[in-house]
């Protein structure tokens, strides 16, 4: 047994250690697919850029539209990493897998004071109506629920986003802005200061998140945005996307640690929409989730990386990930092998007992001094490999119990006028 578990442990010992001498250690340097200068998403991946670099990690940041091009980035290589909106589908080829849920982006609708229809999308086709850049998440979002609500009509959609549609809706060039972003990015504070823009969301939200199943619902209390002048004035029931860190398979994996730790010190404050703790997640991904990246979502923030290099703690964490699957596969296994093991030696002695019980019922039938003759050199072969045979001390005493009994079928041989062989 002490042979079988040495046996084990030498293989799971070089699985593990060959696993993470093939990959130890990682690049310092990742490409992150951001938005566009001044986007809200712009600045929260400059936010990661500084944190990553704490540890001597380099991320260069990819100007984009939003996340349907950033999506774009990461299936062809260009990036590693990136922050994706809730929904945007991938290429069904491409290996990509989410580190985190990491906040709400809104549906926000903003127009004109005292403007008719503004929040119905039926409504958009009598309106000039801005509604985000192509490749930009926003535009993703309102020609999805364009098309799922079957709205049709043929003047098209203003292609302008962030702050330029932000500044066309200030100086009326446009009717409607609609933005699928945080409620604090900075290009929207002017439009919450104006006092001739009214914020909405779509008409009828519980319809629209029925029908989009990446679609969340939230609200915005009154005086929310402006506690002295109340705004909004009324409770405003809103339809969310998940924003996601969506990574590339093949990141390495202390790489990873660092942008699920980072997403930990970035995401996890109350805001406007959350209470705090409730992001990062590892839950309402769009994107199969990163086994690591919930791993370390869902334990105890780890303090090992004061003792050794980051690089070297996010290793244990890969580790654990490999042990406990097989401690969960062994630890039965390990239950199992003993009376294995056991059966297997008893099967060595238990296996002549057939021999010995056809002997002992053909002497009994029979008074032929050839056949008893032979009966009883059959019977020698057993008691030789009995005799032989090489058992454990624990198990010894299941050969010397088949011995007596060969001894019993032999008298009765003798009785029959057979002699031993010791005799001959």
């Amino acid at each position: 047994m002490r042979l079988i578990a040495l046996i084990l442990m030498s293989v799971i010992g070089g699985f593990v250690a060959l696993t993470i001498l093939l990959d130890l250690f990682p690049e310092r340097h990742v490409t992150m697919a951001a938005g566009g200068q001044g986007s809200a998403y712009r600045a929260i991946a400059e936010r990661y850029r500084d944190i990553l670099a704490e540890d001597g990690i380099t991320v260069d940041l990819l100007d984009t539209p939003g996340s349907v091009v950033n999506v774009e980035r990461l299936a062809s290589d260009e990036a590693d990493v990136a922050l994706v909106q809730g929904g945007i589908p991938a290429p069904a080829d491409a290996k990509l897998s989410a580190l985190a849920t990491v906040f709400l982006e809104p549906f926000l609708v903003f127009h004109r004071k005292g403007l008719s229809g503004g929040d119905d999308p039926a409504q958009w086709g009598r309106l000039r109506v801005a509604a985000g850049a192509q490749g930009s998440g926003t535009r993703f979002a309102v020609d999805t629920v364009l098309r799922v609500l079957n709205v049709q009509f043929d003047d098209p959609l203003v292609t302008l986003g962030g702050s330029a549609a932000t500044a066309a809706l200030l100086a009326g060039e446009i009717d409607v802005a609609i933005f699928v972003a945080p409620v604090t990015a900075s290009y929207l504070q002017p439009l919450y200061a104006a006092s001739d823009i009214d914020l909405a969301s779509i008409r009828d939200v519980e319809a629209l998140r029925r029908r989009l199943p990446f679609v969340m619902q939230a609200d915005l209390p009154p005086a929310t945005l402006n506690y002295v002048d109340v705004k909004p004035t009324t409770r405003i029931d809103l339809a969310a996307m998940v924003a996601q860190l969506v990574a590339r398979d093949d990141l390495h994996p202390a790489l990873i640690d660092r942008f699920v730790k980072a997403a930990r010190r970035i995401h996890n404050e109350r805001d406007l929409l959350t209470d705090e703790g409730q992001f990062p997640s590892g839950e309402a991904s769009t994107f199969p989730m990163n086994k690591q990246a919930r791993t370390i979502l869902s334990s105890p923030l780890s303090r090992l990386d004061r003792y050794m290099p980051w690089w070297m703690a996010a290793q244990v964490t890969k580790l654990a990930l490999l042990i406990v699957p097989l401690v969960l596969v062994l630890l039965p296994l390990l239950r199992v092998l003993p009376g294995l093991y056991g059966w297997t030696m008893r099967s060595r002695v238990y296996k002549h007992y057939s021999d010995l019980i056809e002997i002992e019922k053909e002497a009994k039938t029979t008074d032929d001094p050839g056949r008893l003759a032979m009966l009883s050199i059959r019977l020698d072969g057993v008691q030789d490999a009995l005799t032989e045979m090489r058992l454990p001390e624990a198990f010894r005493d299941r050969a010397y119990t088949m011995q007596m009994h060969v001894d019993l079928v032999r008298s009765r041989l003798r009785e029959k006028g057979v002699a031993d062989r010791e005799t001959v």
